[in-house]
């Protein structure tokens, strides 16, 4: 991750989607305060676009160590039980972590709301679809993988209002399912497994990168794809909600 998140297309695409609503997010007073719940080796916050005061929390040591030679700020910590105080934060980012083994889900999501400013947006990822688990999965410890309706529940239940649940990653998923389901006739071991993350020819990553670009356009989203991502909102009784014309609600 540390070596290719900074420019690798997989990274970039989700970051440009965060800073689409982050961009949204409102503020009480001074810069907008974000924080990367679960920030890995800091690719996210070194790198989003947006102006903001930013904070990462991550639990392993080895993240922390890696995060650091990006200058960024950083608090050792569980996204089960974050360590900061109630409505701390204007927006807070968790992207692939929910999914992870290590991670209670209802709880982390619990944790963000609470650690969210009244009118404050949670903005998560996670991977779509068990039918593509493959060796990916078990090389990054991922216990399972959603659907959309999944998410939105997820985030409804935390008290949280719901802005968008969608799929992204859509135009390269009849590929990546034709490899993904070939794979899964073969066993892999988690011991010997394989993460799909790893540089990939400029050229390439620029087509990738494209591919994302233009399926930004498309903002009433797609049936499918790679990825579920989800945004909500912390109820604030003072000010109207953010709504997002293509979002998606719970049964949509």
């Amino acid at each position: 991750m540390f070596a290719v998140e900074d420019r690798h297309w997989w990274y970039v695409g989700v970051r440009r989607e965060v800073e689409t609503w982050l961009d949204r997010a409102r503020r009480s007073s001074g810069p907008l305060r974000i924080l990367d719940a679960g920030c890995g080796t800091g690719g996210l916050l070194a790198n989003v676009r947006t102006e903001a005061w930013k904070v990462g929390v991550e639990i392993s040591t080895e993240g922390i160590r890696l995060a650091r030679r990006r200058g960024i700020r950083l608090v050792r910590g569980s996204v089960s039980a974050l360590p900061f105080a109630d409505a701390s934060f204007d927006a807070v980012v968790s992207i692939d972590v929910l999914c992870h083994s290590g991670v209670e889900e209802r709880q982390a999501v619990e944790e963000a709301a609470r650690v969210l400013r009244p009118g404050g947006l949670l903005i998560v990822q996670v991977p779509a679809f068990e039918s593509l688990r493959g060796g990916h999965d078990a090389a990054v410890w991922t216990k399972r993988r959603y659907r959309r309706g999944e998410v939105a529940r997820l985030l409804s239940g935390a008290g949280l209002a719901l802005r968008r649940s969608s799929y992204r990653n859509a135009l390269l998923f009849p590929l990546a399912a034709v490899v993904r389901l070939a794979g899964r006739r073969r066993h892999t071991p988690r011991e010997s497994a394989r993460s799909d993350v790893r540089p990939v020819p400029r050229v390439v990553n620029g087509f990738l990168s494209g591919i994302l670009a233009v399926e930004r356009l498309f903002r009433r989203g797609f049936p499918f794809g790679l990825s579920v991502f989800g945004v909500a909102e912390k109820a604030s009784p003072a000010r109207d909600t953010i709504r997002d014309s293509a979002g998606d609600g719970p049964g949509k």
